[in-house]
């Protein structure tokens, strides 16, 4: 005999079956056993405890020793039912995704439903962090942050029609509206569920607002109107404000870069991987995403395909590929002709 039960009014204790079913029983003052109805551990009760555990300290909570503790059964109740403690957390995550989905959904009945959208997704995190950070939790690094945003953060056709409908954009524009803001509400529903600040929902509201109409006037604004806030805005070779924004910055933060721009030079094999390196992690580029597409492309094609994409000049990249400015136009060239779709 184990557990002894509280609030009975003889002494009890409860005992367990072969199939996890608790069993409680009491000796009365007679010495007759007592048995009550016995209380079996169900699927949805096991499931219900499991996610009360990842909302009290996260999936490292979810244990098969703290799952047993809290239900008063043994592991056998729950392996019956889920397999391995890895299929109880299988199935908090499923359940933390529908959980996710109904209440950020339920934003888009809001006005405008857009904005309610992302004002639900800060308000989940808000309100169940734990389980927020479950549903966002990458298994695998995506390839780009739209294709983590599409996997994890969802919505996207509801989104770009409430955008198109609202606003009165083009598809494009609503796409572009709608990642930007999803990384917004990302940024300020980590920053809630990471101790580092608690808003309001009028805060989130005013926030939020204050972002989509920006991006709207950046949306509406011609290139010249951009240029007139950010001096020499696209400048470069190919005339694109993302690239030179992008440039500028990955100038200020790498040090061998910094140095290419200020002195250009020949650039060595190693340092290849670095430029290569630091385009991964700031953009969409993936040498092997473009090689998969354009089989025909050389280590050359690469390598011209980088320092285009920074930028550099065609007598720039003359000096630091080593070769004549005329061989670097011919090598944009012929670029350009395998990068262009085949019918």
């Amino acid at each position: 005999m184990d557990n002894e039960v509280d609030n009975w009014p003889i002494p009890a204790w409860k005992l367990l079956d072969n199939r996890g079913t608790i069993l409680t029983f009491a000796i009365n003052n007679h010495g007759t056993t007592v048995m009550a109805r016995p209380v079996t551990v169900t699927k949805e009760r096991i499931l219900s405890a499991a996610l009360d555990l990842v909302r009290s300290g996260g999936l490292p909570l979810l244990t098969a020793r703290n799952l047993c503790a809290r239900l008063g059964c043994g592991a056998s109740a729950i392996f019956s039912s889920f397999g391995s403690i890895h299929g109880v957390r299988d199935a908090v995550r499923e359940e933390a995704r529908k959980l996710y989905r109904k209440r950020v959904g339920d934003g888009f009945a809001l006005n405008p439903p857009f904005k309610g959208f992302g004002i639900s997704l800060i308000w989940f995190a808000m309100d169940e962090p734990e389980l927020f950070s479950l549903v966002m939790e990458s298994e695998t690094r995506p390839a780009s942050y739209k294709e983590y945003i599409d996997s994890y953060v969802g919505f996207k056709a509801e989104s770009l029609s409430a955008i198109e409908k609202t606003f009165g954009l083009q598809e494009n524009e609503a796409e572009m509206l709608y990642y930007q803001l999803v990384l917004v509400a990302l940024g300020l529903a980590s920053t809630c569920t990471r101790g580092g600040s608690q808003l309001t929902i009028p805060q989130v509201s005013e926030i939020l607002g204050k972002n989509v109409r920006a991006f709207l006037m950046v949306i509406h604004a011609g290139k010249d109107v951009r240029e007139g806030f950010i001096p020499n805005a696209g400048g470069g070779p190919e005339g694109e404000l993302d690239s030179y924004v992008m440039m500028q910055a990955l100038v200020g933060q790498n040090h061998l870069l910094q140095g290419l721009r200020a002195k250009p030079r020949y650039i060595l094999d190693e340092e290849w991987a670095e430029l290569e390196r630091m385009l991964r992690n700031s953009s969409d580029f993936r040498p092997e995403s473009l090689r998969e597409e354009h089989p025909g492309l050389t280590k050359g094609d690469i390598r011209a395909y980088i320092l285009s994409h920074l930028q550099f000049s065609v007598s720039e990249q003359a000096i630091l590929l080593g070769i004549s400015p005329a061989s670097v136009t011919k090598a944009r060239q012929r670029l350009k002709a395998k990068l262009l779709p085949t019918s």
